[in-house]
């Protein structure tokens, strides 16, 4: 069975020690977990959704934990950078069905990194340390 994203961020967030976090993270490396991470954290990813919570109907269904994983990818339709043509309101349909495909608490975790809350216990320190380079460094760009 594979963990949902969000239940295994709010499980690192709850470590006391930093170093457990960031070993927890590079043990657990994974393309969805740097998606998750980056929409949350960096500055340079720009959703062109509007904020807040959309209404979408939470999933029902059990062991949904694997669909971030597996379509992890489909965050591309909803950042700017990509797919400049797709028209705003089926972008923004297509989010609402994303969501609602997601185990409910992924669905809320991506809410939440679209409108760039930091998760609960994990800090840019965390994510540069375990992952160098994912999260561009305010401080290297301007040397």
């Amino acid at each position: 069975m594979v963990i949902g994203i969000a239940e295994f961020l709010e499980k690192v967030g709850k470590y006391k020690r930093t170093q457990e976090k960031i070993d927890a993270l590079r043990a657990n490396d994974s393309f969805a977990l740097r998606v998750m991470l980056q929409a949350a954290y960096d500055p340079n990813v720009k959703f062109l959704l509007p904020g807040g919570e959309p209404p979408y109907k939470p999933n029902e269904l059990v062991d949904q934990e694997h669909v971030f994983h597996k379509d992890a990818r489909m965050v591309q339709y909803f950042v700017q950078g990509f797919h400049p043509d797709l028209a705003q309101a089926k972008r923004e349909a297509m989010f609402i069905e994303f969501l609602e495909r997601l185990d409910p608490k992924d669905a809320k975790l991506l809410c939440q990194a679209k409108d760039k809350k930091p998760i609960k216990g994990i800090t840019l320190q965390h994510i540069t340390e375990a992952f160098p380079g994912l999260i561009p460094n305010e401080q290297t760009k301007s040397t």
